[in-house]
């Protein structure tokens, strides 16, 4: 299924899930009150993906252009975009830096296991919720059970402490257990899952990890009360944002 159908279906994603924290900012994304934020890191991580997972895709739908035409300050450059440039058009430099951050990935202890994975596998369920949710696994191996899903970060955020800060700060675990609870309500085992982690930039370095079992714990509590609070939102019809009621006090020194 292409990304944009898969997008395109009324569902609840764990990216929506997550907005639930605070329920005024999930209802204004679902009402498009408040458009989605595409920012380069993410156009860079979606690109990526489609060269890892779909490269035939890549293929299809990326325009590289040369570097005689990558100024479009000048005249040559200029007419080069105009006839050729597009949204997924890139530079030979951007080309480079997602071919040096493939190398990165595909050099880690399974790295090489994502070419023979199903890529971009969509999940739908009637009953994993009491609304439709889904997910979009990046690379699934039926012959584990294991998922390998891909994190673009920052120079340094390969680094263990700094992907633990990002997990929490992101909620990545959320993510691993709403995907997997999707996916075994609709007879798709995960028995296994691995972030394979990549820097953009730097020294381009990468980094497998696998979460504890105590954070799945964690990430089902978190993800049921977010669940709660959406079917609350949904009875009443109400949408607080973080101080519905009084102003809130807060304690500045300790």
């Amino acid at each position: 299924m292409a990304e944009r159908i898969y997008r395109a279906e009324p569902a609840l994603a764990t990216s929506d899930l997550k907005l639930l924290e605070n329920p005024k900012a999930f209802w204004q994304r679902i009402t498009k009150r408040v458009p989605f934020p595409r920012t380069p890191a993410m156009k860079l991580g979606t690109l990526f993906h489609t060269y890892i997972l779909e490269p035939d895709v890549f293929t299809k739908t990326v325009t590289v252009c040369p570097d005689e035409f990558a100024d479009r300050r000048n005249k040559a450059g200029k007419e080069w975009w105009a006839l050729h440039g597009g949204p997924n058009t890139i530079k030979e430099d951007d080309l480079k830096q997602i071919k040096t951050m493939a190398d990165a990935l595909l050099a880690l202890p399974d790295g090489d296991k994502i070419m023979d994975c199903q890529a971009e596998v969509s999940v739908f369920s009637q009953t994993a919720w009491p609304v439709a949710s889904k997910c979009r696994i990046d690379a699934y191996d039926p012959n584990t059970a294991t998922v390998y899903d891909i994190k673009t970060c920052a120079p340094g955020g390969a680094h263990p402490m700094a992907f633990r800060r990002q997990s929490k700060a992101l909620k990545y675990y959320m993510q691993q257990f709403n995907y997997t609870h999707i996916a075994s309500r609709e007879g798709l085992p995960i028995k296994r899952w691995v972030w394979m982690v990549v820097e953009t930039g730097g020294d381009y370095l990468a980094a497998a990890y696998e979460y504890a079992r105590e954070d799945m714990v964690q990430a089902g509590k978190e993800v049921t009360a977010n669940i709660e609070r959406l079917m609350d939102c949904l009875e009443l019809d109400i949408w607080p944002d973080y101080t519905p009621i009084k102003p809130e006090t807060i304690q500045l020194f300790y």
